[in-house]
């Protein structure tokens, strides 16, 4: 597969050019191939697609588009679902951008090496990879812009450097049109101007040079008020004095000599670094711009949490700049993380020697120190590294003033105040880095291994640097090992810490040193946050975990985000949310085990438990205008978690951001044995599990929640989740088997004496009355449902009940009485707020209303439930395609009536409802829609709804359908079979009282 990203978008396989699909699909492609092996989050690639104006639908939309990719791509495996993001698998090989700076850099290695030829056709080769400008006709959107701005300017600093190279063989008459159309395109690129002037006086031009001096400067000053650098200043004086230096390239012997006079301070760059690729061509971009002496430093600071590469990679990016730093490079190791830090002074001390002070000459007042350090830097082009510094105060001292300088500062912490700085922050590498590390670290012994064992080996070492490299030196240092010994060692969690050593480097130890710098505090809410089997929390459960206050545990959080022992996550609905590295929670956990007491751990876990139960409530109470359902286990200060929480969003948003902390909370709350707290987790979760159809947490949450309430022989417990799976049931259209269920419950309600669980079990009968044709008794049980429950106080549980009552006069023929029922609903659930009525029940309001032959009345139901259907999830975009494509057909819009019912089938199909397919796929069987050359196809249509009808339970719609389809048929002239489907139809309809 070739991926293409080097002017507009492309996909090749074998050499073919694919068809990518919708804009759509291509731009969220491109927004993966921007970050190739990284995993990029659902809310960004929602953002990215539609910017503000995000459908409701809009994640579902994207798991849609991603299907459709791997369709095209042919590959499955290429977009592969990572946490709760996509990430794009390629090779570096397989993208144009990885292989154009992967073939800059071996350029450059050449260079180094005095292979100038070499050098010359590698950079060819690289910039021969462009077809236009990267992502071109999309790169102007918000997610890709930096990334396209990025490649841009890579590309001219490698067609810079090229030139440099041509300069050096004399290939300087060859340039000259070249160097004058790019000084056109970009007439602030001051190096390209120094570079045309060099040619043009190489090829005895010499006024020429010095006109295009004047042209320069005087670009500079109309655009931008500013005289030109140093560099143009000192190569206009050479061309005025006629510097002999200027009509040859410097040699290979003499740039020798010149780099041995610099302080050469680096340590070794490591032979087998792999990955961090995009990261260390952003350092090269920053650090090789050419600056005045009177311009502050270029700086780059490198921030991450402890073994993920930092020093690695300022060490490779300080070599990869020697060229550009012929002065010398100075480095310091700061130990920051440690308790014993090296002070400013000490530093200075070394690199004053490094650049040649005499040892009695060094100054030992600290700030004469670095006024000398500053002074003899003034006019050197010198890269200053600074590793694992403490904070910015440890710096400050340490930093050049010049602009000739560059400067790369490493540090467990952000070192956010270094004002101008480039800020890099690493994360754990792609798959495909780890797994080139990996390869590299053991000398080979691993490519023989099966792929599916260095991919677990990759997962377990969590793809960070140190704990990588730790494993390739134990698989090449014991030859007996293979990488599946390796993988089973580390299987075991509360050990792998253990076997993630070798000699002197080891993960436990890395960690342990950002662990002992913390308040202690901190360090606490580290242990305590490390016991949740939650990916990721938001500030309430930090405060829960604590038993503190929201303020209190900000300041910790923020203290454990900046040494980067927890990690800001996201911010979904405008809310923080912070999760743990895998290694580094392993890490919390055993300082958990040993320092905390198993009551205190336990306690602290359940706080959070019952911090989240508490939330459920408040997002129950406003999607259902209250909260249905007996609390018996304790909540953790409800209003301090409803106190965190966005007022601008809606609680049941907020609740979706916390459905794998839900899964999984009731997952520990079993381990724990607390059932009433893990019953009661799992029946919170009903409301967002059936809003938002995610139905295998929903059976994953009875199961375990029924197991625990079984043995511990909670009958309260099993009743509400026999009334929770009797929902899960309804919502997957098995409405035998979602009766049976609630009538256990309303038999273990009655057993023990719960008036007000029974009543709710009550409430949900003519649920499963109607779809069964029980019409009359769906009838009576909703009327006596809506009676005892709202005299029992529970009003929203009333309506809901009584909504079915409008539904079975409906469906019995009787519009004007359902109109009436579902008026007074729908203005009920107006009164207390009840969103998730007022949007189902407008729409049937609306569908009665049309029965009537009322479609201006229709307009504005549908219109009030386009206004609040996102408040019912995924569903609320069907009921709303479908609302509106009956009111076209009955207002003889057939073109729009067939578009929008035609949304309604993909929307159905997208949920797998076969009860919303067959109900829109009815009203599309009408035949005002179809000319006769369509009726063919129209059939098709129509038998596929009558084999998706047969599959439900629901008389009702099938006979809806064959009715229907026996119109179709007889339009054809096919008059036995319209008869044969008709009479199905009528047999079904006797079954309907």
């Amino acid at each position: 597969m070739d991926f293409g990203v080097l002017g507009p978008l492309t996909v090749r396989r074998d050499g073919v050019p694919l068809e990518l699909g919708t804009p759509k699909g291509r731009l969220l492609l491109a927004v993966l191939l921007s970050r190739p092996g990284l995993p990029v989050s659902d809310d960004a690639l929602v953002e990215a697609v539609w910017g503000g104006e995000q459908p409701r639908s809009a994640a579902k939309n994207v798991q849609t588009y991603v299907h459709r990719l791997r369709h095209r791509l042919g590959d499955p495996g290429r977009i592969a679902r990572e946490g709760r993001g996509y990430v794009l698998r390629a090779d570096r090989t397989e993208v144009d951008a990885a292989r154009f700076e992967d073939l800059a850099g071996t350029a450059r290695t050449a260079l180094a090496a005095g292979e100038r030829d070499r050098s010359r056709r590698l950079f060819e080769e690289a910039l021969g990879l462009w077809r236009g400008p990267a992502f071109a006709g999309i790169a102007d959107l918000p997610a890709l812009g930096p990334e396209a701005t990025r490649l841009d300017e890579l590309r001219l600093g490698v067609i810079e450097e090229r030139i440099d190279v041509d300069l050096g063989l004399g290939r300087h008459s060859e340039l000259l049109g070249e160097l004058t159309a790019l000084t056109m395109e970009h007439p602030f690129r001051e190096r390209m101007w120094a570079q045309l002037m060099l040619a043009l006086y190489r090829c005895g031009r010499r006024a020429d040079a010095l006109q295009a001096y004047l042209q320069v400067r005087e670009v500079l000053a109309e655009e931008t008020g500013l005289e030109p650098g140093h560099t143009l200043r000192d190569l206009h004086r050479a061309v005025l004095g006629e510097d002999p230096a200027l009509d040859r390239a410097v040699t290979d012997g003499e740039q020798d000599r010149r780099n041995a006079t610099g302080a050469r301070m680096l340590p070794p760059a490591l032979g087998d670094f792999s990955g961090q690729r995009a990261e260390l061509a952003e350092i090269e971009a920053r650090l090789r711009t050419d600056r005045a002496a009177g311009e502050p430093a270029a700086t780059v600071t490198i921030s991450g949490p402890g073994g993920v590469g930092k020093t690695a990679l300022a060490v490779q990016a300080s070599h990869r700049l020697r060229s550009a730093y012929p002065d010398g490079q100075l480095f310091a190791a700061l130990d920051g993380a440690r308790t014993q830090r090296v002070s400013p002074a000490t530093v200075l001390g070394r690199f004053l020697r490094a650049l040649g002070v005499p040892a009695t000459a060094v100054p030992d007042d600290p700030q004469e120190r670095t006024d000398l350090y500053r002074g003899m830097l003034a006019e050197r082009r010198i890269l200053v590294v600074l590793d694992d510094a403490y904070d910015e105060e440890q710096l400050a001292p340490l930093l050049p003033t010049s602009g000739t300088c560059g400067v790369i500062a490493t540090g467990r912490v952000r070192l956010g105040g270094l004002g101008g700085a480039h800020r890099v922050e690493l994360r754990e590498m792609s798959e495909a880095d780890s797994l080139a590390m990996l390869r590299a670290g053991t000398g080979g012994r691993a490519v023989p291994a099966a792929p599916a064992d260095l991919s677990d080996l990759v997962r377990l070492c969590a793809r960070l640097p140190l704990a990588l490299r730790i494993a390739g030196a134990l698989l090449a240092s014991r030859p007996h090992w293979s990488p599946a010994d390796l993988v089973s060692r580390l299987a075991d969690e509360q050990h792998r810490l253990d076997a993630l050593r070798y000699r002197d480097l080891e993960v436990r130890a890395s960690f342990g040193l950002s662990y002992e710098g913390l308040r202690p505090g901190a360090r606490r809410l580290f242990r305590l946050l490390g016991l949740l089997e939650a990916p990721d929390f938001p500030l309430w459960a930090a405060a829960a975990a604590l038993d503190t206050g929201l303020r209190a545990a900000q300041e910790l959080l923020d203290e454990l985000v900046d040494v980067h022992l927890l990690d800001v996550t996201g911010t979904p609905n405008g809310q923080a949310r912070y999760g743990f590295h895998d290694l580094i929670r392993a890490y919390a956990r055993e300082r958990a085990e040993a320092e905390e007491p198993v009551a205190d751990r336990d306690d602290s876990v359940v706080r959070v438990l019952s911090a989240l139960l508490a939330f459920t409530d408040i997002a129950d109470r406003d999607h259902m205008g209250q909260n249905m359902f007996q609390r018996d286990a304790d909540r953790w200060q409800p209003a301090l978690v409803e106190a965190s929480l966005p007022s601008s969003v809606p609680p049941m948003e907020l609740l979706d951001a916390e459905r794998v902390p839900l899964v999984a909370g009731v997952r520990q709350a079993a381990e724990l044995g607390r059932d009433e707290l893990c019953w009661e987790l799992a029946v919170g979760g009903h409301a967002l599990f059936e809003t938002e159809r995610y139905f295998d947490d929903w059976q994953e949450c009875y199961e375990t929640a029924m197991g625990l309430a079984r043995a511990a022989g909670n009958l309260r417990g099993r009743a509400r989740l026999l009334i929770s799976m009797a929902g899960l049931l309804y919502t997957r259209r098995r409405y035998g088997p979602a009766e049976e269920s609630n009538t256990e419950a309303m038999e273990l309600f009655e057993r023990i004496g719960d008036r007000r669980g029974y009543l709710e079990a009550l409430s949900n009968a003519p649920f499963f009355l109607v779809p069964n044709g029980r019409l009359t008794e769906a009838i009576t049980a909703g009327r006596e449902a809506f009676e005892r429950l709202d005299a029992g106080g529970q009003p929203a549980a009333a309506l809901h009940a009584y909504s079915q009552v409008g539904l079975a006069h409906l469906q019995a023929g009787r519009p004007e009485r359902a109109t009436a029922v579902l008026a007074e609903i729908v203005d009920g659930a107006r009164k207390q707020g009840i969103r998730t009525l007022i949007a189902r029940d407008t729409y049937w309001l609306g569908q009665a209303q049309l029965a009537r032959g009322r479609p201006a009345e229709a307009e504005e139901s549908f219109t009030e439930l386009t206004e609040c259907a996102r408040h019912i999830g995924p569903s609320g975009a069907f009921y709303t395609a479908h609302a509106w494509g009956c009111l076209h057909l009955a207002r003889g819009e057939y073109a729009e009536a067939r578009r929008r019912l035609l949304e309604g089938v993909e929307i159905a199909r997208t949920l797998h409802d076969p009860m919303f397919e067959t109900r829109v796929l009815t009203d599309l069987l009408d035949a005002r829609l179809y000319g006769p050359h369509e009726l063919p196809a129209a059939i098709g249509r129509g038998e596929r709804a009558v084999e998706v009808a047969r599959g439900i339970d629901y008389p009702y719609l099938l006979a809806g359908v064959l009715e229907k389809l026996a119109r179709l048929r007889a339009a054809t002239g096919d008059a036995a079979t319209a008869r044969q489907l008709t009479d199905e139809a009528a047999a079904l309809r006797d079954r309907i009282h």
